[in-house]
């Protein structure tokens, strides 16, 4: 019985962890989603506070100014150890 119960918590601890750890993806997509759009649709000020906001880090944010006038950004962050790649354009 007490082996039944131990493996049963062993498998709750393992689906909370696993959990927490797409929460945590989940949030940082976004937050790199929203850093992003920001960027490209105000400024790379904006998209820093943002950042600050969620208490997460730029790991990098590149502007790329394409020929045909319109901004791309690709940005990468970090928010609890986990990072998450955006791209945003204002391309048509």
């Amino acid at each position: 019985m007490m082996g039944v119960l131990a493996l049963s918590f062993s498998w709750v601890l393992a689906l909370v962890t696993v959990e927490q750890k797409l929460t945590t993806s989940m949030a940082a997509q976004t937050v790199a989603d929203a850093v992003a759009l920001a960027a490209v649709e105000s400024s790379e000020a904006v998209a820093q506070q943002l950042v600050v906001l969620n208490q997460a880090r730029i790991i990098s944010l590149e502007v790329q100014n394409g020929a045909d006038q319109g901004i791309t950004v690709v940005v990468v962050i970090e928010l609890d150890g986990v990072q998450a790649r955006a791209t945003a354009s204002n391309v048509s």
